[in-house]
């Protein structure tokens, strides 16, 4: 019996290897076949503006987050050990890491619904609220939950208290308010005729798969962490920092490619992208593009200037 239970466990925990192993491979091919779109739209852009900051935890946080997780846990063969007290840290660290990666995602998920209802101050405000009372719940059940957390002698998490389904929760009853006043905004704009444009398209594309891909592996967690209670307990959790690379990452270059091809092909100038907006922000040349939602350029490196006569 007791070496039937042994032999279960390590299969799990070998699954569970596995599903990191699984992880980094796709993590590092998303960052390869990415590339030389982040060289051209990240890297060769002047300054250091939020959203670049925002691109590069999004994606390379998570990816060295799985790194670490990699070269600590597969499958007992890096021979590390781990005393209780050094689990329990490895766990504070880990809390802490989603934390941030999950609140990257969402400031840039705000940002783009910030920018789609054309800067908003009223809007901004109440996001913003919703945005800081997420976030300190969130953060409060991570200090409940982490203490209480049981793992085995390889540091994988066996259990956890019935409170951190709420985490899951809240998460995505925030990430469901950004994707419906997403939807609310592209109805109103098909009405209003600028709702069919390519950068609309692909901003309302954007918004849906990665909410969908989000909603998911948060749903898949929160069931496993309620309702498994062995190795196996957190085997998504890998799989969410890899979809929240994939996501945050994307909804930052896809709409700088889509504007950048539209506006280099119109002007031959390379555009510094800051956010979205309606038209009417802009000079009356701008205006004269036609119905659509275009990027703010927040520098422009040739001539011409719309604001120029």
């Amino acid at each position: 019996m007791v070496l039937s239970e042994s032999f279960v466990n390590y299969s799990r925990s070998r699954d569970l290897s596995y599903s990191e192993v699984a992880c980094v491979t796709v993590l590092t091919w998303d960052v390869l076949v990415t590339l030389s779109e982040e060289i051209d739209l990240i890297w060769r852009r002047r300054g250091w503006t939020p959203a670049k900051i925002l691109y590069y935890i999004a994606r390379y946080l998570p990816w060295l987050f799985q790194l670490a997780l990699l070269a600590i846990n597969v499958n007992g063969t890096t021979g590390l050990a781990f005393t209780s007290s050094q689990c329990a840290t490895w766990q504070v660290v880990q809390g802490v890491l989603l934390q941030v990666i999950v609140t990257t995602v969402d400031v840039i998920l705000v940002t783009r619904v910030y920018a789609l209802y054309s800067r908003n101050r009223y809007l901004l405000l109440l996001l913003g609220s919703l945005f800081l009372a997420e976030l300190t719940s969130l953060c409060y059940i991570l200090v409940v939950v982490t203490p209480r957390l049981t793992y085995n002698d390889e540091c994988y998490v066996t259990s956890s208290p019935s409170v951190f389904q709420y985490y899951w929760m809240i998460s995505l009853a925030f990430e469901t308010v950004l994707f419906v006043l997403t939807i609310v905004k592209f109805f109103d704009a098909v009405k209003q005729g600028w709702g069919k444009g390519p950068i609309m398209q692909q901003f309302v594309t954007d918004g849906t798969w990665a909410y969908t891909l989000i909603f998911l592996v948060m749903l898949v967690n929160m069931m496993l962490y309620k309702y498994v209670h062995s190795t196996l307990t957190g085997i998504c959790y890998t799989w969410l920092l890899v979809v929240m690379s994939f996501a945050g990452s994307r909804l930052v270059l896809n709409p700088r490619r889509s504007s950048a091809s539209y506006y280099n092909s119109t002007y031959g100038s390379e555009l510094e992208m800051s956010h979205m907006s309606s038209f009417g922000h802009f000079s009356p040349r701008a205006r004269d593009l036609g119905p659509g939602i275009m990027v703010t350029i927040e520098r422009i490196t040739d001539e011409p200037e719309w604001g120029k006569a």
